[in-house]
C-alpha cells in the first residue's frame, strides 16, 4: 500500500504532533531533522542527544502527513538490541498515531490509518539487511539462496579445517592456531573492503620492490631495520596465506554457508553490478533512516551509495558522531560520515547536484553541566580542525575527504541534576552532619588530636570529597566546584558514588 500527500496540503509540524500524541515537545534543533524536506540529510549526534527519540519522530512525522507509508520506511543500525529499541520505539509511537484522532482531521477517507494497522517498517541491522538481500538475489552473483550464516565458532572450525590439513609448506613458525586467527582475519578485512586476491599479491609485489630497492642514504647500513623486516615478512606471509584462504572459500561454498563479511561483499557486488536489484530495493522504500553511520566500513558505504545514492538519491537520514567512532580496528571508517554529503547528493529545482544539508543535534539530555564542561573540555584536542570548519565545505590536508564539523555538546534547557551532596537521612552521621563520627573524626571534619582541619570524607568512610572548595581540574585545565558532586571516588558501593 502506498500513501502520499497531495501536493498544496498543508504538513503538521512536529511541535503540534508531539501534543497531539501527547509527547514531549522537541527542541529547536530535533524540529529541524523531524521536519526536514524530503532529501538526503546528515545529523551530527552527539551521546545523549535524544537521536533514537529524533529519528523515530521523524518516521511518525512522514507518515503522519503521508508523505511515505508505514511500510515503505527503512531503518538500519549495528547491533539486534539497538534495531530492536529502534523498532520498538517507532511501532509505538506509530500505534499511538493510528489511536489518535488526529488522523481523522488529517486523512478522512482513512487511508493513512489503514496503512498503519495493516503495515509496520522495517527496522534491521546493516549486516540483517545485507543477508536478505544475498537470500533474495544470491543467484545472481552466484550463491545459494538458502546459504546459512556461519557464526564464529562454525567458521574457525572450519578455517582450523583447513590449516590442519594443509600438505604444502609456509615459511612462518607460528602455530596452526594463531594460522586460524590470520586467515579469519584476512578473510575478513578482503571481504570488508572488497578487495580481490590477485590485488592483494600486485599491491604487495610492488611494495616489497619498493622498499627493498629503495636507494640508501649516505652512511647508512646496509640491512634494513628490524621494524622494517617484521614488516616485510607480515606482508610476505599474507600472500603465503591466500592458497589457505581460497580453499576455505571453497570449503564454504561447498558447505553452502556464508560469514559476516561475504553477506556484506556479496550485497555490495549486488547493488554495484545488477541495476535489478537496485531498482527493486528502490520501489520497495521510500525512506530511509541509517544509525551509527561513523560505524559503518568501505562495504557498507558501497552498497547503500549503490542503492539509495548516486545521481539520483533518495530520502536518507543518516545519524552518526564522528567523536564516537569506536570500531576503526575492524574495518569501520569514520570518513563515511563527511563522504554522505557526496555520496548522497541534494538535488536542486534545476537537477543540479549539491552536498547533502547537515543538521546537528548538540543538547544533551543524559549529564549534567558539569559534565559536558569536563567532556568538551577533554575532547577539544580530538576535534582538532574540523571543529572550525563549516558544515561540509572543506577538506582534508590530502583534500581527498571533507572537513566534518564537531561542535561541543551543551545542556538540556532543564539540566540534569546532579548527585546531591547531601547524604541520605537513613544513613546520615548521628550528629546530623552527614560525616563519620568517632574517635578517628569528629562530624565536623576536625582532627581530634589536632584541630587542624583536614578534608571532610565522605559518610561511607571513602576517601575524601572535599566540600565546599574548588579545584584546578588537572584534565581539562579549568576550575570545578568538586563540593557539588560529594563522590566518593575511593568507595564505589558509596551511594554517593
Amino acid at each position: 500500500m502506498t500513501v502520499t500527500a497531495e501536493r498544496g496540503s498543508d504538513l503538521i509540524g512536529p511541535v503540534e504532533l508531539a501534543r497531539e500524541l501527547g509527547l514531549a515537545v522537541p527542541t529547536p534543533e530535533q524540529v529541524a531533522v523531524i521536519a526536514a524536506p524530503v532529501e538526503p540529510a546528515l545529523v551530527i549526534a552527539g551521546a545523549g542527544a535524544g537521536k533514537t527519540e529524533t529519528m523515530a519522530a521523524r518516521v511518525v512525522w512522514l507518515v503522519a502527513n503521508g508523505i511515505v507509508a508505514p511500510e515503505r520506511v527503512l531503518g538500519l543500525t549495528f547491533t539486534r538490541k539497538a534495531a530492536g529499541q529502534l523498532g520498538d520505539r517507532v511501532r509505538a509511537r506509530l500505534r499511538r498515531l493510528a489511536a489518535s484522532p488526529l488522523l481523522d482531521r488529517l486523512d478522512p477517507g482513512g487511508q493513512r490509518r489503514a496503512a498503519l494497522l495493516a503495515c509496520d517498517p522495517t527496522v534491521l541491522t546493516y549486516h540483517a539487511y545485507a543477508g536478505r538481500l544475498v537470500a533474495e538475489h544470491g543467484l545472481r552473483v552466484p550463491v545459494e539462496p538458502g546459504a546459512r550464516p556461519l557464526t564464529e565458532t562454525a567458521a574457525w572450525q572450519l578455517a582450523h579445517r583447513v590449516v590442519s590439513t594443509w600438505t604444502e609448506d609456509i615459511d612462518t613458525d607460528k602455530v596452526p592456531a594463531t594460522i586460524t586467527n590470520l586467515v579469519l582475519d584476512l578473510s575478513g578485512e578482503l571481504a570488508e573492503h572488497l578487495v580481490d586476491p590477485d590485488d592483494l599479491v600486485r599491491w604487495t609485489t610492488r611494495f616489497l620492490d619498493a622498499v627493498e630497492n629503495a636507494p640508501r642514504a649516505a652512511r647508512q647500513r646496509a640491512g634494513l631495520p628490524k621494524d622494517l623486516q617484521r614488516i616485510l615478512a607480515t606482508q610476505r606471509l599474507r600472500v603465503a596465506l591466500l592458497p589457505l584462504l581460497a580453499d576455505y572459500a571453497r570449503r564454504k561454498r561447498r558447505a553452502g554457508a556464508v560469514d559476516f563479511a561475504d553477506q556484506m561483499s556479496l550485497a555490495a557486488r549486488l547493488a554495484t553490478d545488477h541495476p535489478e536489484v537496485v531498482s527493486g530495493e528502490r520501489s520497495r522504500f521510500g525512506a530511509v533512516l541509517l544509525d551509527e553511520y561513523q560505524d559503518t566500513g568501505h562495504a557498507q558505504r558501497v552498497l547503500l551509495r549503490a542503492l539509495f545514492g548516486g545521481a539520483a538519491p533518495m530520502p536518507v537520514t543518516a545519524v552518526g558522531d564522528p567523536v564516537q567512532a569506536i570500531y576503526g580496528w575492524r574495518g569501520a571508517s569514520a570518513a563515511n560520515l563527511p563522504r554522505f554529503a557526496s555520496d548522497f547528493p541534494r538535488l536542486d529545482q534545476h537537477g543540479g547536484a549539491g552536498p547533502a544539508r547537515q543538521h546537528h543535534l548538540l543538547t544533551s539530555f543524559r549529564n549534567p553541566p558539569e559534565v559536558l564542561d569536563l567532556a568538551n573540555a577533554i575532547s577539544e584536542p580530538l576535534r582538532g580542525g574540523a571543529s572550525s570548519a563549516g558544515p561540509g565545505n572543506g577538506t582534508d590536508a590530502d583534500g581527498a575527504v571533507p572537513a566534518l564539523r564537531v561542535p561541543r555538546l551543551r545542556p538540556a534547557p532543564t539540566p540534569v541534576p546532579v548527585p546531591s551532596a547531601s547524604p541520605s537521612p537513613r544513613t546520615s552521621g548521628p550528629n546530623g552532619s552527614g560525616w563519620p563520627t568517632g574517635s578517628a573524626r569528629s562530624g565536623n571534619g576536625r582532627s581530634p588530636r589536632r584541630g587542624r582541619r583536614r578534608p571532610p570524607r565522605c559518610w561511607c568512610g571513602g576517601g575524601p570529597t572535599w566540600p565546599g572548595s574548588q579545584r584546578r581540574c588537572a584534565l581539562g585545565g579549568f576550575r570545578s566546584r568538586w563540593w557539588a558532586w560529594a563522590v566518593c571516588w575511593t568507595n564505589p558501593r558509596c551511594a554517593n558514588w
